[in-house]
């Protein structure tokens, strides 16, 4: 074990335990609910404002999103504005365990809102909807059915027009956004009449403003303090200009990401105990394919896939909105790629138990490390129940792509070859994200959720190949590599696509 491995985890260590101190001290208060309403059962957090107020903000996260996604800018609201934030887990995200369609999450949706009406816990009148994504549109919907004092909408999904447009409208269109989302806050912008933000137009419930916010994509929007301000000054200019006394920072969340920081700070630590485990170092002996080579394989196979999932989808039955979808496409891509590099699978392909299980050992260490902490305060990655029997599924197939990929790029290098071995790593998963972009554009293979996420799984990508790489060099394995790959591929895929 080296001494800046030992000086990293002792880092990270002091960085997590001062970054879960920061949150604390500023977490604001909360309460957690399960909210049944005409069938529908929706979790709920309550934030709390600094004053007792009957005066509320319900907030709608995206597809593929949950509660906890949009804590940061309902932590935001609730300090600023003074308002009660209600945070909801639409059917099959984050906690809610009910299957997943977009007609049962508008229903539900409308439900909660009408149930807390009816309860007499919100007033219509003095009730901001926000949603980002598919929640900006059912924001939208439900404005349409139960007026309110305000609609904001992130960024909204395609949608048919509401039969009258809500009241007091703002919409954020991201600058590189998907077209048709952007094509989508236009024609609410065109259906509206327009701008207007003059008093009366407040007064009246027919202010409206489309903003585009620069440098910014779909998923940014709900982490640019851009956004939330103007989120703020919107409410205040329709419940007249209220302001809590203890406004609060639009950077409020920082100590959760520089936890996260600390963790990876971690994981070359981890990675040293984990090849104690596994034993002596080995000398990887498998056979790279020439670059080339593994570009014109990588695309053949890609694009085969796509032309396969467009008679079917084999893995359906994983009832995963999308992530049947992208695991059948890993699983093809997988089988595809090794067919075609037989020989050199043979040789990369090692069975030792030993090492198998510290990968093992190694892939839910990180799994569970980082689950708990980010369900903690960015993002509900902690597998219930239904996700956890779909990682069990889905280990398996993920496990044969990662093993595909670790036959054609080899072993881990150093210096410039090791550069050119990511750098064909990058081009390889490109080429997969392209294939479908084909897909929906071509074929259309209505998996819009793909492209949306791009951003997130590029980074994924990223972290998990680095992580894989430090393994491998540790191991000598690929086998193991592939194992440890897999566990983090497979978990990704089980907590972020909703439940169906």
């Amino acid at each position: 074990m080296k001494r800046w491995e030992i000086v990293l985890a002792i880092t990270g260590s002091l960085v997590v335990g001062l970054s879960a101190l920061a949150i604390r001290r500023t977490e604001r208060p909360h309460r957690d609910f399960v909210l049944m309403a005409g069938g529908c059962r929706m979790p709920v957090t309550i934030l709390e404002p600094d004053k007792t107020t009957r005066d509320s903000v319900l907030l709608f996260h995206g597809l593929s999103a949950d509660r906890r996604i949009m804590q940061s800018l309902g932590n935001y609201l609730a300090g600023q504005t003074g308002l009660r934030v209600y945070l909801f887990d639409l059917p099959g995200h984050g906690d809610n365990t009910d299957t997943f369609s977009f007609s049962r999450a508008d229903l539900c949706a409308r439900l909660a809102v009408e149930s807390l009406i009816r309860s007499g816990e919100i007033d219509p009148k003095r009730t901001i909807l926000v949603g980002h994504s598919l929640g900006g549109a059912i924001a939208i919907r439900v404005a349409d059915r139960e007026p309110v004092a305000a609609t904001i909408a992130l960024s909204p999904a395609p949608m048919p027009l509401p039969r009258r447009m809500p009241a007091n409208l703002l919409v954020f269109s991201a600058q590189y956004d998907l077209p048709i989302l952007q094509r989508a806050a236009r024609t609410l912008g065109q259906a509206a009449g327009g701008e207007r933000g003059e008093p009366d137009d407040f007064r009246q419930a027919r202010a409206f403003h489309l903003e585009i916010t620069s440098f910014s994509d779909h998923t940014s929007l709900l982490t640019d303090p851009r956004v939330f301000r103007q989120a703020a000054d919107w409410i205040d200019h329709v419940l007249g200009g209220y302001r809590a006394h203890n406004p609060s920072c639009p950077y409020q969340d920082l100590p959760s990401f520089i936890g996260l920081l600390g963790i990876l700070l971690l994981f070359p630590f981890a990675v040293a105990v984990a090849a104690k485990v596994a034993g002596p170092l080995t000398t990887d002996q498998a056979a790279a394919s020439p670059a080339a080579l593994a570009l014109a394989e990588g695309a053949a196979c890609s694009l085969a896939s796509v032309l396969i999932l467009a008679v079917c989808v084999p893995l359906s039955l994983l009832h995963l909105y999308t992530g049947d979808y992208l695991a059948s496409l890993l699983l093809i891509a997988g089988v595809l790629l090794l067919a075609l590099n037989g020989k050199s699978a043979k040789q990369a392909l090692r069975v030792d138990l030993r090492v198998l299980f510290a990968a093992a050992l190694l892939g839910f260490a990180v799994l569970l490390s980082l689950g708990a902490w980010l369900d903690w305060q960015i993002a509900d990655l902690w597998l219930n129940l239904p996700r956890w029997l779909r990682f069990v599924g889905l280990l398996p197939v993920v496990s044969i792509f990662c093993f595909a990929e670790e036959v054609v790029l080899g072993p881990v290098g150093k210096g410039r070859l090791r550069a050119w071995r990511f750098a064909l790593f990058l081009a390889l998963r490109a080429e997969l994200w392209l294939a479908c972009l084909f897909s929906y554009y071509a074929l259309a293979s209505g998996q819009v959720l793909i492209l949306i996420l791009g951003v997130s799984l590029a980074l994924f990508s990223l972290l998990q190949r680095l992580a894989t790489d430090a393994l491998r060099l540790r191991t000598g394995s690929a086998t193991a590599a592939a194992v440890f790959g897999a566990i983090l591929g497979a978990w990704f895929i089980a907590a972020i696509f909703p439940l169906t």
